[in-house]
């Protein structure tokens, strides 16, 4: 069995998952940082269903958790803002609105 179809596996997964929408969930409700609320908003403006800019957004989360892990120093708020801001990129590719009619 692959590693990815044990139930251990699919059970961390989901926990880690879980973490990360509750990080997102707690700075969209506390404004900070502001630029997660104000990336979600952008997101949503540009033709993304909410669904998937929190799941852009959650990327960003896992990349910065990825550097904590790695040891590569304490959280580095500055990098976060810049990633959220590069959303879509480098995840998905931009749209508009005008591609969903």
């Amino acid at each position: 069995m692959d590693i990815k179809e044990s139930p251990q596996y699919l059970e961390i997964q989901e926990r880690l998952a879980a973490a990360i929408r509750a990080v997102i969930q707690t700075q969209i409700e506390t404004k900070e940082p502001p630029e997660t609320l104000l990336t979600l908003e952008r997101l949503v403006e540009e033709g993304f269903k909410e669904k998937e800019a929190l799941g852009l957004i959650g990327q960003a989360v896992s990349r910065e958790v990825a550097e904590l892990i790695a040891g590569n120093g304490e959280l580095n708020l500055e990098r976060y803002r810049v990633a959220l801001e590069a959303l879509p990129q480098p995840f998905a590719e931009p749209r508009t609105k005008e591609e969903d009619l």
